[in-house]
């Protein structure tokens, strides 16, 4: 089979979305032909061949960080998508476009599906469909709201990554054949615990320092006796340190997969209460280590974690509970084993060739309904 797949990121350009499609394409390039259209980053070459797949970028505005795209160069890259995508589909007929996120990439990955005359397959993954810290969400901003309507309604198949934000991707957009589909994240290899037995429970916390990560509400919930290390940078930063409780929280700022690695396997257990997660791929590598979470009650994360068997569940951004909750985690290391065992447990079902096997099930429907 082949297979154009349509990303506005992909690594090490983005977050979330751009580490599903790579865990896809790693497990779809092992028997098919995959060819990745997506933007160009600083240090990145127009084309390469990875992860058993034609990688191909293009060139978009002011894209001067690798983890963060500009309003311009989300902008641009539709433009560019369509010209690279349409020099493309003349050099090989593709069965297939599978794009990733209703916008950016959206409008784009239909027209290069309807200029190949192939099936367009569209995943939504989170602020394509809602956001609620960002002005131009489309449940707020009727324009892009437009845009998102129309490319999911020129799709032949959407997929969204949890129940959560197929339920939002109905109600925007009044389409009610939305599947669903959950990410697959590899194996961890941890490294041996590192740090000394002296008595305090250690919680972790990784993510980038957004509004929408609701980190305020965490520093500043650390109860005595805690200690908990924040992995990640952003713009918020300073204001979190300024909020943190005094002596219980250790800034780590970005850290490479091993150094994250370890601070995984030094940790009691994993706290984040985002306002709103659409999946929450993060949570999966905290329960591949055997960790138990503190998580929001809301979003995507329900989908694996379940309150008292492997997550204590609390409302987002609020402090009182989410003390509570870590008060419980540290009060009860017997309880703290057991819902870790149960996280890990589940986490082992969410790999990226169970992923790619419930993606090539689509593709093939898709394909049988264009016979």
């Amino acid at each position: 089979m082949r297979i154009l797949i349509v990303n506005y990121e992909y690594p090490p350009l983005g977050g979330g979305g751009g580490v599903l499609a790579r865990a896809l394409v790693r497990e779809l390039g092992r028997d098919h032909d995959v060819t990745v259209l997506t933007s160009r980053g600083p240090g990145l070459r127009p084309e390469s061949w990875e992860d058993g797949a034609r990688i191909v970028r293009v060139s978009v505005v002011r894209r001067t960080e690798r983890e963060r795209a500009s309003m311009a160069s989300l902008v641009s890259f539709g433009p560019a998508a369509r010209r690279t995508g349409a020099k493309l589909i003349q050099q090989r007929r593709f069965d297939l476009v599978h794009t990733f996120f209703a916008v950016p990439s959206g409008p784009a990955g239909v027209a290069l599906a309807r200029r190949g005359g192939v099936p367009h397959l569209l995943t939504v993954c989170g602020a394509d469909i809602y956001d609620p810290t960002r002005p131009l969400s489309p449940e707020r901003f009727a324009p892009v709201r437009a845009t998102v309507k129309r490319v999911v309604g020129a799709s032949e198949r959407v997929i969204a990554i949890s129940k959560d934000l197929a339920d939002r991707t109905k109600k925007l957009t009044g389409r009610q054949d939305v599947d669903i589909v959950g990410i697959g994240v590899e194996p961890a290899v941890l490294p041996p615990r590192s740090r000394p037995a002296d008595g305090v429970t250690r919680f972790v916390t990784v993510a980038r320092l957004v509004q929408r990560k609701a980190l305020g509400a965490v520093v500043r919930s650390v109860p005595d006796g805690c200690h908990l290390v924040v992995v990640g940078e952003g713009p918020e930063r300073a204001t979190l340190e300024r909020a943190a409780t005094p002596g219980r929280v250790t800034f780590a700022g970005a850290l490479d997969d091993a150094a994250k690695a370890q601070a995984l396997a030094d940790a009691d257990a994993f706290v984040l209460a985002s306002l709103h997660e659409a999946f929450g791929i993060v949570y999966l590598e905290a329960m591949q280590a055997g960790l138990p979470v503190i998580a929001g009650s809301i979003g995507g994360q329900t989908d694996f974690l379940t309150h008292d068997e492997n997550a204590l569940l609390v409302p987002a951004g609020d402090p009182v509970r989410l003390g509570e909750a870590m008060k419980r985690m540290a009060a009860d290391p017997a309880k703290r084993a057991r819902m870790g065992l149960a996280a890990k447990e589940t986490a082992q079902r969410y790999t990226p060739q169970w992923m790619a096997k419930e993606y090539l099930d689509r593709y093939e429907r898709a394909l049988a309904t264009e016979a």
